[in-house]
């Protein structure tokens, strides 16, 4: 008895120490973690998931390199060549970019008002009449002195001398020139209109404006003969504002020539100008502004009415708004202005015009970007319509086609108007623009 239960205490103290053994020596507990797409919970099959265990995750030292760089910055002026992809993009003497590039400017259409003049209309023969028979004109007398060989007496006759005698003509007519019978142009309402080579876009530029109108007013006067207009016009501008707000300043030079020696030369009136864009989207040249062209009394224009009354030398406030739209290459303008004279006496104006364009070549080196337009203008004066007043301006629709060539900062155009509604206040139109950009 005794040996049997010494046996089993022995027995049971081997186990306990071969146990303890077996524990050292498993390593530590880590917890379970599940590959994606398998499960870790006890109790599934191995085809629903393989729970798998893994060491503890070893995050690796990275090395001190500093604040992170950033990539160079590109120029501005790179930027934008990238933006804008319109090709009449053009840059300014300071590196940027300026709105202008979206749109030429309108080549124009306007002549001037109509002033009732006595002027002479032609000529014709001088007769006279003696009893029941006219004949020519009595200019002087011939004396002939007869003396015979043989003779001391001589006889002396007096003749009297006839030839055509032409006089001149004098009637009242609606004429652009005057200043009593010599007359001079009427530099008013010459080369101020906003859209005379023009447009609703603040723009840093000086230029100069060439017109020649053919038949000037011989549809009111038929049979007085061809009057011609020629017109220079000289101007510039400066923005303000970021290019949003601009001044300028511009003075028309006119000379006229009529038949029996009527015409002269004048200079007209001084116009300043103001726009203020409210709406200017420097990457797709959408543009909405206003402005006012004030005309003063500056020119050499004096003279009198038939009546002897002095014609009337007002100052014109023209006030403006306009719109440019693109559409690609292509773009559309538009302006209404009014024309308001201090002198009830004088023309009160409303004026409407549009022009489209379309760039058909943007050029590159000494070859010019190449851009058709056309422009209609609608003239209706909302005093004196009567052809009989002293001063008159008939309802004009007048269409304009042109060409601008265009060499970076540099523009020549070239265009031609015709009056499309009677009488007509000319009989065409040639004009050529000149603009440079700075």
């Amino acid at each position: 008895m005794l040996r049997t239960t010494v046996g089993a205490v022995l027995s049971l103290f081997c186990m306990a120490e071969m146990l303890q053994a077996d524990e050292k020596a498993l390593p530590p507990v880590v917890p379970l973690v599940s590959e994606p797409g398998f499960s870790s919970s006890p109790g599934l099959s191995p085809t629903a998931g393989v729970a798998r265990t893994f060491p503890p995750e070893i995050v690796p030292t990275l090395p001190d390199v500093g604040p992170p760089v950033m990539p160079p910055s590109r120029p501005v002026s790179d930027l934008l060549s990238d933006r804008l992809s319109t090709p009449f993009a053009t840059q300014t003497a300071g590196g940027g970019y300026q709105g202008r590039s979206f749109n030429q400017e309108f080549d124009g259409d306007f002549g001037g008002i109509f002033i009732r003049q006595k002027v002479q209309v032609g000529v014709t023969l001088q007769r006279q009449q003696i009893g029941s028979v006219v004949q020519q004109q009595q200019v002087g007398t011939k004396t002939t002195v007869i003396r015979p060989p043989d003779s001391q007496i001589q006889t002396i006759i007096i003749t009297p001398v006839f030839q055509n005698v032409t006089v001149p003509v004098y009637g009242d007519v609606p004429v652009p020139v005057y200043r009593d019978v010599q007359t001079v142009l009427a530099g008013r309402y010459s080369g101020i209109m906003i859209t005379d080579n023009d447009s609703p876009r603040p723009v840093d530029r000086g230029y100069f404006g060439y017109s020649y109108y053919d038949g000037l007013a011989s549809s009111l006067n038929p049979g007085f003969g061809d009057t011609t207009q020629n017109r220079q016009l000289f101007g510039f501008e400066k923005t303000l504002f970021d290019g949003n707000v601009s001044i300028g300043l511009r003075m028309p030079y006119v000379q006229v020539a009529g038949p029996f020696g009527s015409g002269g030369n004048a200079a007209g009136d001084l116009s300043v100008l103001f726009k203020w864009a409210m709406i200017n989207n420097r990457e797709t040249g959408d543009l909405l502004s206003v402005g006012m062209v004030l005309t003063t009394p500056t020119g050499d224009v004096n003279g009198v009415f038939p009546d002897g009354t002095p014609v009337p030398h007002s100052v014109l406030f023209q006030p403006w708004a306009g719109f440019v739209h693109t559409y690609g290459r292509a773009y559309v303008q538009g302006i209404c202005n009014v024309i308001i004279p201090t002198d009830s006496r004088d023309v009160t104006l409303l004026g409407n015009s549009i022009a489209i364009g379309y760039n058909v070549y943007q050029g590159g080196g000494i070859i010019p970007a190449i851009t058709p337009t056309f422009e209609t203008h609608i003239r209706t004066p909302l005093t004196n319509r009567d052809p009989n007043n002293w001063i008159y301006l008939q309802d004009q629709v007048n269409l304009t086609g042109g060409v601008h060539f265009n060499w970076n900062r540099f523009t020549f155009s070239g265009a031609a108007c015709v009056p499309v509604v009677g009488p007509r206040p000319w009989n065409i139109e040639a004009l050529a623009n000149l603009n440079y950009r700075f």
